[in-house]
């Protein structure tokens, strides 16, 4: 072990509060770190928000190459929706609320292909069991809103739909393949966000992140606190006196 002096004190550690040490203080730091990278993803993203909505909008006719940086890009698209095919992505949160995301396919004018409309936020029923009931217009619209694109798939075991007996769905995720495959249609691998003011909608507040950068950096901020608190007690505590150590304990 490490053996250091320093006047009349001696800096010799013990083996099993070492490797605690050793082992807690990357931990924190690498939370440190992870909640900085965290805040700067979050104000790279804050600033493509506010720059796509100057941006006049892009209109959808057939596959548009998928790039990150159409994410929250202004759109139009014309076409019809197919409320045969509806499905709710279940554990939204609005205002302390259960509900869901209502996502109903839009058949593109022109194309085979639909694009999964995101209608807005739906409280939930009580009873599980039976799905909300929501209107759906029929005729052929021109919505207005914004390209939103799955950056990060999230870890999923087994298929996503929560029950087989038709539909509308209730899922999860958004699982681009496994929708196609239960529905049979050709989608665009993006999410269409319903602009706030069209009248198809629901609940819509769309935000590029829900926790501010700078609230991720206060955490770094405690993470790399918690780290120096730990390395002071781990100095102060393995610091002993040269009489400390020839008694083998602490005087009294």
């Amino acid at each position: 072990m490490i053996e250091m002096q320093i006047g009349n004190k001696v800096f010799k550690p013990a083996l099993f509060p070492t490797i605690v040490f050793l082992v807690v203080l990357p931990i924190l730091m690498s939370l440190g770190f992870w909640q900085l990278d965290r805040a700067e993803e979050k104000r790279e993203l804050i600033t493509l928000f506010k720059h796509q909505n100057k941006l006049g909008p892009l209109v959808i006719k057939e596959k548009i190459h998928l790039d990150e940086k159409l994410n929250y890009r202004s759109a139009q698209v014309e076409g019809v929706y197919n409320p045969g095919k509806q499905i709710f992505i279940d554990n939204k949160i609005n205002q302390g609320t259960t509900g869901v995301y209502a996502l109903t396919p839009f058949k593109i004018k022109g194309s085979e292909y639909s694009i999964l409309v995101n209608r807005g936020w739906v409280p939930m029923l009580i009873d599980r069991s039976a799905l909300p009931k929501i209107e759906t217009p029929t005729q052929i619209l021109t919505l207005k809103g914004k390209i939103k694109i799955n950056t990060k798939t999230p870890f999923t075991v087994g298929e996503q739909f929560q029950s087989n007996e038709g539909w509308p769905a209730l899922m999860q995720w958004i699982n681009f393949p496994e929708i196609e495959k239960k529905s049979g249609l050709k989608l665009l691998p993006y999410i269409f966000l319903l602009d706030e003011k069209e009248k198809s909608g629901y609940v819509r507040n769309w935000r590029p992140v829900v926790m501010q950068p700078e609230k991720s950096t206060s955490y770094a901020v405690q993470w790399f606190a918690l780290a120096l608190a730990l390395t002071i007690i781990y100095i102060v505590v393995n610091f002993k006196k040269e009489s400390e150590l020839e008694d083998g304990k602490p005087k009294s």
